[in-house]
């Protein structure tokens, strides 16, 4: 096996792990986790680079939402080229033991987008550098 194959192989697989990793972490969250309302109250803005040339800016909601009378703010884990009105309300699901590092807004594209995207992503590279020498 080649160095670049054993880095394909390897960043995939990282990749595929954290997703599945992260997959279960949100299956924990929607089984015992505990939910509240939040408001978004502003956005993470990120520009990335089509091929063509134009750029595109992504919006991750920011949220605030109260957790055992404190007020705790999260930032998605998942940017659209759309951004959530200011003062939307939505759904936030968390593990009461860490709200903070395990909320997430309640809807199926915000709570799965990202572990599919890295299981798919990093399965299809890692499948791509092991093929690669056949």
């Amino acid at each position: 096996m080649s160095g670049m194959q054993m880095f394909l192989v390897g960043f995939g697989g990282l990749f595929f792990v954290g997703g599945v990793l992260m997959a279960i972490q949100r299956i924990r969250t929607v089984v015992s986790g505990a939910s509240a309302q939040g408001t978004v109250v502003g956005q993470k803005t990120s520009t990335s680079m089509q091929k063509s040339g134009k750029s595109v800016t992504l919006y991750a909601p920011i949220v605030e939402f109260v957790h055992d009378g404190r007020k705790l703010k999260i930032t998605s884990s998942l940017a659209t080229t759309s951004a959530m009105p200011h003062g939307s309300k939505v759904r936030v699901v968390y593990l009461p033991d860490d709200p903070e590092g395990t909320a997430e807004i309640g809807t199926g594209v915000r709570m799965w987008g990202f572990p599919v995207m890295a299981i798919v992503v990093g399965g299809l590279i890692a499948l791509f550098g092991a093929a690669m020498g056949k």
